[in-house]
């Protein structure tokens, strides 16, 4: 597999914002708008080690904007992105797990541990890992996390960092949230809705610390090109081919036609190919066969399953699985673009996954799920 590039680099010192940081950015290119650098996040333990994506402008715009929901026949929305960061990948067990340690010892209450990947169909799925369990792989995204679980832990790999919590109990910013104990997810009546508890915490919005992404912020990772131009919605991220669906009849009956991508799977684990053996050697320099994971793992992992990170081509950005792979956690509630509404019994998930159809992989797909589901992954997100 051809290795991804930047096609020119230098580094420089982030040490003032950055506990264990180093920035790699590439030079402008002509015709290029949108700038990204690549930031590490060190550990003591290096597979905890993690990429962020940082993207600013190089035209001295201050923002940037995209049309969510682009060829979808939902109402299309217009909106405006600031510089901001995105982790390159997934968030790894790895990682979660070395924040979590910290937490524990530092007075925060994650409720669930989390995994190491899943394999099987649906109701049948199986753990790679039992929950909270030391690492076995790397590069495997962690999953079966509520969305409190998530902002919490974000919280906590803040504080263990030196910087800004973004999630809190008061309007002042005092104190952050570390407890992500909360009701059932089909307990609506009882959620802690109230301004400042783990279901509507107050959010320090000029914080440097970690936190979930807004939908608005992963949909333009997802879709944007280098010179802000944007894929279609309807596409897998990275994907500039075509439709990851057939025009349906509803949109050729509305005079709509939309040519079917041929390169999707290049890009995204979905449902039609995540049962495949995944390369000997991914972007990450990581061995993701079904033999060399039931080795490490001690598991017989066979059938539909998640994969280690890297394992498909990268997007436009450089961002790797926005499509497919595991369902990623975002902050906004569940509604549509541009809703008057601003509530929902539903947080935001994007990017689809390896067990379901590869509509809801699609750029623009919606995937809702209950307020804090337990099933799914995320990538970190931050302040530019």
């Amino acid at each position: 597999m051809e290795k991804f590039r930047l096609i020119s680099t230098f580094f420089i010192s982030f040490d003032l914002l950055f506990s264990g940081c180093s920035v790699e950015a590439n030079t402008t290119q002509s015709g290029q708008v949108i700038k990204t650098e690549k930031q590490t996040v060190t550990f003591s333990n290096t597979n905890a080690n993690f990429t962020m994506i940082d993207i600013s402008f190089t035209d001295g715009r201050t923002s940037d904007s995209i049309i969510l929901g682009e060829d979808l026949l939902e109402v299309p929305y217009t909106t405006n992105v600031k510089p901001f960061r995105l982790a390159m990948y997934e968030t790894s067990y790895n990682t979660w797990y070395e924040v979590l340690k910290w937490s524990e010892n530092n007075g925060y209450t994650i409720a669930n541990k989390g995994v190491e990947g899943v394999f099987g169909d649906v109701e049948k799925e199986n753990n790679m890992s039992e929950p909270g369990e030391k690492p076995k792989l790397v590069e495997m995204p962690v999953c079966r996390l509520t969305w409190r679980d998530v902002m919490v832990w974000c919280n906590a790999l803040s504080e263990m960092k030196g910087l800004e919590p973004v999630y809190c109990t008061d309007k002042d910013f005092k104190t952050p949230l570390r407890d992500s104990t909360g009701v059932a997810f089909n307990d609506l009546k009882n959620y802690a809705i109230e301004p400042g508890e783990v279901d509507n915490p107050y959010v320090n919005t000029n914080a440097n610390g970690f936190r979930l992404p807004y939908v608005k912020e992963w949909e333009y990772a997802a879709r944007k090109r280098l010179d802000a131009t944007a894929i279609s919605g309807r596409n897998v991220s990275g994907d500039e081919t075509g439709s990851a669906i057939e025009t349906t009849a509803t949109e050729l009956m509305n005079g709509f036609s939309f040519t079917l991508s041929s390169k999707q799977n290049e890009y995204c684990w979905q449902r039609q190919n995540s049962a495949s053996d995944g390369p000997s050697e991914t972007y990450t320099g990581q061995d993701d066969t079904n033999k060399e994971l039931s080795t490490k793992t001690g598991k017989s992992i066979s059938g539909r399953r998640m994969h280690l990170s890297g394992g498909k081509l990268p997007n436009h950005l450089g961002f790797f699985d926005m499509s497919g792979n595991v369902p990623e956690w975002c902050f906004d509630y569940d509604v549509t673009y541009g809703s008057v509404y601003k509530f929902s019994t539903a947080r935001g998930l994007r990017g689809g996954d390896y067990l379901n159809e590869i509509v809801g992989s699609r750029c623009s797909g919606y995937k809702g799920g209950a307020l804090v589901g337990l099933a799914f992954g995320f990538r970190v997100a931050q302040n530019h």
